[in-house]
């Protein structure tokens, strides 16, 4: 547990400082006026995982996870675009139908979201555009039998191309803004390769051996999370829900998982360079 908070603490540092980055086009008086967000919490949910390397069984549990989400606001001439950088450590022990043995999954994952704003309403933006990202995992095998010989599977997995869409809506009371946001991200292609297991790859294989482009139906990663900010009296509160679905074979090894989450956490609006954003000053919050 003292690892992870560790990791969490010099991520979160990480992303706070390297994001945090003033576009060229705007004055240091702009720069103020435009509000940004970062939210952070918990993922409790179920998965299902299957690694053919490791097992021919499908293994399932009950896995926990902690994210962090920064978006920028830009404004480039009269467009206004946001960018997105996401962080996830996940973590959980799956079983197999027999109960025998146990697969310990952990990754890390990380992903950077460029969209532009287009504001179908006043209340309600569309944002557009692309993403790349990567994940770091390890699926480890235990069990009763196997005594010093507890197999282990690397990969790393890097989304070179993909889409993202998020539609948000923001319902306005006579005190709070409610923001309600849906993105859905779609892999169009990746690079897949675990880097112990050399003797999986030879010499004699092409890149393309390695790349995993998206056909929706041997191969394909997409996820989508529903986020619902409700204000509270000092902070606000964020619940949601993801599903995740990636299925790929790459050099024979199949690698399938489906994620479902419920995620719960804060979200905090600010601005670059006062700080804390105050809710009666003239300042919108982020997609206002």
């Amino acid at each position: 547990m003292k690892r992870i908070v560790c990791v969490l603490s010099f991520c979160l540092a990480f992303l706070t400082t390297v994001f945090a980055e003033t576009p060229d086009s705007l004055s240091v008086k702009d720069d103020i006026g435009l509000p940004k967000n970062f939210s952070f919490g918990l993922g409790f949910g179920r998965e299902n995982h299957h690694v053919s390397y490791l097992s021919p069984m499908l293994y399932s549990g009950s896995p926990t996870e902690i994210w962090a989400e920064r978006i920028n606001r830009k404004r480039k001439g009269d467009e206004d675009f946001f960018s997105l950088a996401n962080l996830r450590l996940h973590s959980g022990n799956l079983i197999s139908q027999s109960d025998e043995n146990t697969m310990h999954v952990r990754s890390i994952m990380f992903d950077y979201h460029y969209y532009y704003d287009w504001k179908l309403a006043p209340n309600f933006h569309m944002l557009c555009g692309g993403y790349v990202g990567g994940e770091f995992g390890s699926d480890k095998m235990e069990s009763s039998l196997w005594v010093g010989n507890n197999p282990e599977f690397l990969r790393i997995d890097i989304s070179l191309l993909g889409l993202s869409f998020r539609p948000t809506l923001s319902i306005h009371t006579k005190r709070r803004v409610i923001k309600i946001s849906n993105q859905f991200d779609l892999r169009l292609a990746g690079w897949v390769h675990s880097p112990i297991y050399t003797q999986l790859y030879s010499d004699a294989e092409k890149l393309t051996d390695y790349i995993d482009f998206n056909s929706f139906s041997e191969k394909i990663r997409f996820s989508n999370k529903f986020t619902v900010d409700l204000p509270l009296r000092r902070t606000t509160l964020r619940l949601g829900m993801l599903v995740e679905r990636s299925k790929s074979d790459i050099n024979m090894i199949d690698n399938r998982t489906l994620n479902v989450q419920a995620l719960v956490g804060f979200s905090f609006d600010y601005l670059t360079k006062s700080g804390r954003l105050n809710k009666s000053s003239q300042f919108k919050t982020i997609f206002e």
